[in-house]
């Protein structure tokens, strides 16, 4: 992990107090909607999740540390 996924990960650790988000959570933390969620997931995009059970859907924080870090870029 870089030390700008670190930043992230403890950033977003001490704002859910958990190591990975549903659906809803990842939805109100990305600002992207379930729908939009899901087809990205069904299409190989976006950040990368477990599966759980029947189809429970989590986004662990370390994958979503480095998906913001490989993603958004600063000026």
């Amino acid at each position: 992990m870089s030390s700008d996924e670190k930043i992230v990960f403890e950033v977003l650790y001490k704002k859910h107090n958990k190591i990975a988000l549903s659906k809803k959570e990842m939805s109100q933390e990305s600002g992207l909607s379930i729908s939009t969620l899901d087809r990205l997931r069904k299409n190989g995009l976006g950040c990368s999740y477990l599966k759980k059970g029947q189809g429970d859907i989590f986004y662990p924080l370390n994958e979503l540390a480095k998906y913001y870090t490989c993603t958004i870029q600063t000026l």
